[in-house]
């Protein structure tokens, strides 16, 4: 009865995933390898050396996309990249300094050989959300992925169903004994309710899933209206304005590299925009290999 249950899950699974669309599918991939490997990344190293490998994720972005030939780039937008990721990490790098300095920060102490895994780790993370974004234009290009016939709240609703029936089997079988062992050793050494530790977790949990679900909604619907390379860009932008946010909360100074950092990478994705903008303006070929940046800035 056991094993018969546990076929009828997998090919629950298998049914799901066989009925995707290819494009759909690798989107959904992508999506769910990215945040992996960002969590592993953050479990591995210290915040601000995460956040300073991911603003490169604008430069996976564009060899991804130019790779494919979804996207062109001119030698000022991509000088301007280079800005942001420069900027980004100037401002990342500030802040860690900062947080030294209040003595409000905890970091971790990794040799050479531990800092080179955590940058694969991250580098695959970029790399990970760089094709979720080719894929996704790819569907959003067929008739079957019209905004019209799947809308984004479907289509992020469908990549986080892609990403649960990818990962929930490794972690049933990796990870439940040891997270139902660590809940019962909490319980039996201070009590799940009685400690608040259970209302508190549920609470976080609940902030958590929104910001999350909202940023990737708002992700993906950014996604669906501007090129791949442009989300990229203002993704990393986003860094800087959470650094703003975290420093202000925080009380965290914000010291002249990271002022100078959060100068640079505002000053880049107004380059960006501006060049961007303006080759646009320009007669475009009668040709196109997919209508992914046509009217989107």
């Amino acid at each position: 009865s056991s094993l018969q249950r546990s076929q009828s899950f997998l090919s629950t699974i298998y049914n799901f995933l066989s009925t995707l669309h290819p494009q759909l599918a690798g989107a959904g991939f992508f999506f769910a390898l990215g945040f992996l490997m960002t969590n592993y990344g953050f479990a591995g190293s210290s915040a601000s050396f995460v956040e300073t490998v991911k603003a490169a994720e604008p430069i996976t972005s564009a060899s991804v996309a130019v790779w494919s030939g979804i996207e062109s780039l001119s030698k000022e937008e991509t000088a301007s990249l280079l800005a942001i990721v420069f900027g980004v990490a100037l401002s990342t790098m500030g802040h860690s300094s900062g947080d030294d300095h209040a003595g409000s920060n905890t970091h971790h102490k990794h040799g050479v050989s531990e800092s080179v895994v955590a940058c694969v780790i991250v580098m695959v993370a970029n790399l990970s959300f760089s094709c979720r974004g080719l894929y996704q234009k790819l569907f959003r290009a067929l008739p079957e992925g019209n905004t019209q016939v799947v809308d984004d709240l479907n289509l992020q609703l469908r990549m986080q169903q892609i990403g649960i029936a990818l990962l929930i089997v490794p972690v049933l079988v990796w990870e439940a004994s040891l997270i139902v062992g660590n809940v019962g050793s909490l319980h039996r050494a201070h009590g799940l309710w009685s400690s608040g530790v259970t209302s508190h977790y549920l609470l976080l949990s609940l902030l958590n899933g929104f910001a999350f679900t909202s940023y990737n909604l708002a992700s993906t619907y950014i996604l669906s209206r501007i090129s791949v390379v442009h989300h990229a860009a203002l993704n990393s932008v986003r860094r800087v304005f959470a650094i703003i946010v975290t420093s202000i909360y925080f009380v965290v100074p914000v010291t002249f590299l990271g002022s100078l950092g959060i100068l640079v990478s505002f000053g880049g994705f107004m380059s960006f925009t501006h060049y961007k903008v303006q080759r646009q303006r320009k007669p475009k070929p009668l040709s196109s290999l997919l209508p992914v940046s046509v009217g989107n800035g």
